[in-house]
């Protein structure tokens, strides 16, 4: 369970570093791109990543799953770009997922042997995906002091699970060869992403603020993301 505790004090100091940069990027200007590299980073706030519903619902008398975060929901972005002119953009980026656990507790068996004790399994799996992409980049000015942007490619995911079963009642006894005891899997896919933002400049328009509302395209739900990240003109 996650817990927010927001204090006056110390809420009121980001919310001026935040307006006093903003005043400040509004007042310097949007140069127009100049063809050349760019490097972005950012942190990205993954919204989307609730507990999941099972298709098949679990009642036996006993049997509980649990889920819950096992790290933040915010997590570090990095990219490199190219302007290829003033519109149009191509960019590589690197992020990755919360890591997400599912456990289960007192999983009743009947005993392998007759007259022998019930066996008491209890189960725990943890996920995760680290994803790198390349899409294409498109500006629209609206004015000197503001872009709005539109970004689409292609995702390269690398799902990761491990998964683990311990027997609560019988610590001494081996089941390798009965039950796996502990597994990792790994699988890896191409998603459809997407992304739409701001840009606000700063530093005499060499860098830029950026906001972006982000999403995968999985074969479940999408999952979504927010990000808000830093773009430092190389021109190279």
């Amino acid at each position: 369970m996650e817990n927010f505790n927001l204090k006056k004090s110390s809420f009121s100091r980001p919310i001026t570093i935040i307006a006093s940069t903003l005043i400040f990027g509004l007042t310097t200007g949007l140069s127009a791109k100049e063809t050349g590299f760019y490097i972005h980073g950012g942190v990205t706030y993954w919204d989307g990543f609730d507990a999941p519903s099972l298709e098949d619902e679990i009642t036996l008398p006993g049997v509980s799953i649990d889920y819950e975060l096992d790290d933040s929901r915010a997590k570090l972005s990095l990219g490199v770009g190219f302007h290829l002119d003033e519109q149009w953009s191509i960019e590589g980026f690197y992020v990755s997922t919360p890591e997400r656990v599912f456990s289960g507790n007192n999983w009743m068996f009947p005993p392998l042997q007759p007259g022998g004790d019930p066996i008491s399994l209890t189960w725990s799996a943890k996920t995760k995906q680290t994803i790198g992409g390349v899409g294409g980049i498109y500006d629209f000015y609206l004015n000197e002091n503001l872009s709005l942007f539109v970004k689409g490619g292609i995702a390269f995911v690398k799902h990761e699970s491990s998964q683990s079963i311990t027997v609560e009642n019988l610590p001494g006894v081996s089941f390798e060869n009965i039950i796996p005891t502990s597994f990792t899997q790994e699988e890896d896919t191409q998603e459809f992403f997407g992304a739409i933002g701001a840009r606000i400049p700063i530093m005499q328009g060499n860098a830029c603020l950026t906001f972006a509302y982000q999403f995968i395209e999985t074969d479940d739900d999408p999952e979504t993301s927010f990000e808000i990240g830093f773009q430092w003109n190389l021109n190279l």
